[in-house]
């Protein structure tokens, strides 16, 4: 993850109008999609990520769910939990059904 995407990261974590927040017992998320619709920001409590989205077509491309922004690595099975948390979220803010990207 580049400086800039990291700036974008902390930015879009403080902007509380612009992103869609949730809740879920103990636990904040937050989902927008930016860059003309082909990146989408996702939040988990304190840290976040910025992975590749087309949201023209409602795809997500999950092999670039790679770190967290405070640079922990994600495993396989913590992406399948990921891709999940944000296909339920990416409905509830866009109303449409977020499909995953097959190579």
């Amino acid at each position: 993850m580049n400086k800039d995407a990291l700036a974008q990261i902390q930015q879009l974590k403080s902007d509380v109008n612009g992103v869609h927040r949730f809740v879920d017992g103990e636990n904040k998320y937050g989902l927008l999609i930016i860059a003309r619709g082909e990146l989408l920001f996702f939040q988990e409590n304190d840290k976040a990520l910025i992975c590749d989205v087309s949201a023209r077509y409602a795809l997500i491309n999950p092999a670039t769910i790679k770190k967290w922004d405070n640079g922990d690595k994600i495993s396989d099975a913590e992406r399948e939990e990921i891709v999940q948390k944000i296909i339920l979220y990416y409905k509830k803010a866009y109303r449409d059904d977020l499909k995953i990207f097959k190579e």
